[in-house]
């Protein structure tokens, strides 16, 4: 990830603090999908195993992942865009709703299995990994990366 033009957690996010453990981030509106493909990627699931404590994201963890602002053109947040929307609608088309009685004020949730759309994530990562400046090879790692262990 050498000679990447990247904005720092600075330029891009802001905090706003709720509770210890939960904080919101901001950005511009416009790179909203775009930063989520990003951090739907394997390339951020890559950087997420080795940078953090792998129990809970924190808002330090994100900031310190650098996203190429300046390498995204309308043509390249498009292209992202649209991957993103399609991750999303296959991610919920995926999810199961789960009851439950364990928990106060919580009847149900929704258990989303990602393992069933990474075959779009690694759309996403073929757009956005030579953006941090990777080759072919190691957009490949990225993406069998500890594949074992998020395919069954």
């Amino acid at each position: 990830m050498n000679g990447c033009d990247c904005y720092s957690e600075n330029n891009i996010f802001h905090e706003l603090y709720f509770s210890n453990k939960e904080k919101a981030i901001f950005f511009e509106a416009g790179l909203a999908n775009t930063i989520g493909a990003i951090l739907s990627s394997n390339l951020f699931f890559w950087y997420y195993q080795i940078f953090s404590n792998n129990l809970d994201l924190k808002t330090n963890e994100i900031d310190s992942f650098t996203i190429p602002v300046k390498h995204l053109d309308d043509k390249m947040i498009r292209k992202i865009k649209s991957l993103y929307k399609s991750y999303l609608a296959d991610i919920e088309k995926h999810a199961n709703i789960r009851k439950t009685s364990k928990y106060a004020n919580i009847e149900e949730f929704k258990e989303y299995k990602i393992r069933y759309s990474k075959n779009i994530i690694d759309q996403i990562d073929d757009l956005i990994c030579p953006l941090y400046g990777l080759s072919d090879t190691e957009t490949e790692y990225i993406k069998n990366y500890e594949i074992e262990y998020r395919i069954e």
